[in-house]
């Protein structure tokens, strides 16, 4: 695959997100893997992949960059390979799931190209899962382009049940927000394929580009704009009780605030489900 050349490249994001009882590592370094190695070994949880892993050359762009439903057909051959490269460092390292994006703000915005494109990706990631056994959850995000709808991803994905999807709940408030739609229903839409979800919290678009991924916390209340947490949990869990869940935010420390915000998730998951961690 060749190199880039004059993109810059956009540093790792080198992270590490804890969850319930799990964690998921995305966009490492390579002269970070060691110590991540040993991480995860210490650490004794379940762990998952947020492609990529590693971040090859030939891939400059941030992690989370997706070209599967992009016009541009050489910068689509960058993302099968990225996801063909992750798909294998997931199962050498024994993640018990791998996350992926599929859509991005680049997106075409022509429809008769979307869905073909977007067929084409999920075949391809199912055909991946079956060659290295690890599941693969498509991450609902649809900032742009005319495949940007729950409904759009439900339809490709119902027909792979390889396939799962991963709810994240800031980006699924702001893309609600962004079209005017209604969040709770999108939720509903997405529950039944839901495998795993990124929790974190935001009020809207702005919110989220000026403070980030914002830790929960039980005083985050949805009247005054945050993301019902506890509403999302419920109908999620009424599908799926073994729904993976991750933290998606960094973690210097285990303060008093954050451990709340943990505490406060794993209550409301044993008060709606019986949910066990072990």
């Amino acid at each position: 695959m060749a190199s880039n050349t004059g993109v810059e490249r956009v540093k790792e994001a080198e992270a590490i997100h804890h969850g319930q009882g799990r964690c998921e590592v995305f966009d490492y370094p390579r002269e970070g893997l060691a110590g991540l190695k040993k991480f995860l070994n210490e650490q004794k949880l379940p762990f998952s992949f947020h492609a990529p892993l590693i971040r090859p050359h030939y891939f400059p762009y941030s992690g989370v960059t997706s070209f599967f439903i992009n016009d541009d057909e050489e910068k689509r051959k960058l993302s099968f390979e990225l996801m063909k490269q992750s798909a294998k460092d997931a199962r050498d390292w024994g993640a018990e799931y791998m996350v992926c994006h599929l859509t991005y703000r680049e997106d075409t915005e022509d429809a008769e190209k979307a869905w073909p494109m977007a067929y084409q990706a999920a075949e391809y990631l199912s055909e991946l899962t079956e060659t290295t056994g690890v599941p693969i959850h498509i991450e609902f995000a649809g900032y742009a382009g005319a495949f940007c709808k729950p409904e759009h991803f439900v339809e490709v994905i119902s027909r792979y049940p390889n396939l799962g999807i991963c709810i994240d709940t800031g980006h699924a408030s702001n893309c609600a927000q962004l079209y005017g739609r209604n969040y709770l229903n999108d939720i509903e839409t997405m529950a039944p394929y839901a495998r795993s979800m990124h929790l974190w919290n935001t009020k809207s678009i702005e919110h989220w580009r000026k403070h980030g991924h914002v830790p929960l916390h039980p005083s985050q209340c949805p009247t005054e704009g945050w993301v019902d947490i506890e509403k999302t949990l419920e109908i999620t869990l009424n599908h799926n009780k073994d729904l993976k869940l991750i933290h998606e935010y960094r973690i210097a420390g285990m303060d008093d605030e954050t451990a709340e915000g943990f505490g406060w998730i794993r209550d409301t998951v044993e008060r709606f489900k019986g949910f066990n961690f072990a």
